[in-house]
């Protein structure tokens, strides 16, 4: 990381090879859930990058196998578990229902960005 623009939400990073940065912005939203946050805008997931995370490590498997990819993948795959299951129990869902599978593959909510969540059909 190079820089918080704005601790919790919006951050500028190391660009290689050129760049001045790149900026990654997580979602910002204000309200009763959302104590201290002032402000709001439009971002991605912790989610979302995991899972770009898990996909560009898988591309690195690909290019030179070794066992510390294989655990870096692993351990990125429970870090997305984990948020999907936290937020299940947070929103009053039946958490024990959720698999690696389905924190893995099952497609994201557009509302709430959740796997499995009170916007299911």
């Amino acid at each position: 990381m190079k820089k918080v623009l704005d601790p919790g939400h919006r951050y500028l990073l190391l660009s290689l090879d050129g760049e001045i940065g790149q900026t990654l912005t997580f979602v910002k939203r204000e309200g009763e859930k959302y104590p201290g946050n002032v402000g709001h805008y439009a971002g991605t997931t912790l989610q979302s990058v995991i899972r770009a995370l898990i996909d560009r490590m898988t591309y690195l498997q690909g290019q030179n196998e070794c066992t510390e990819n294989v655990a870096i993948i692993l351990n990125l795959q429970n870090c997305l578990f984990l948020l999907e299951h936290r937020a299940m129990r947070q929103h009053g869902l039946d958490a024990s229902i959720l698999s690696q599978t389905d924190a893995l593959m099952r497609p994201m909510c557009p509302q709430c960005g959740h796997v499995r969540c009170n916007h299911d059909s």
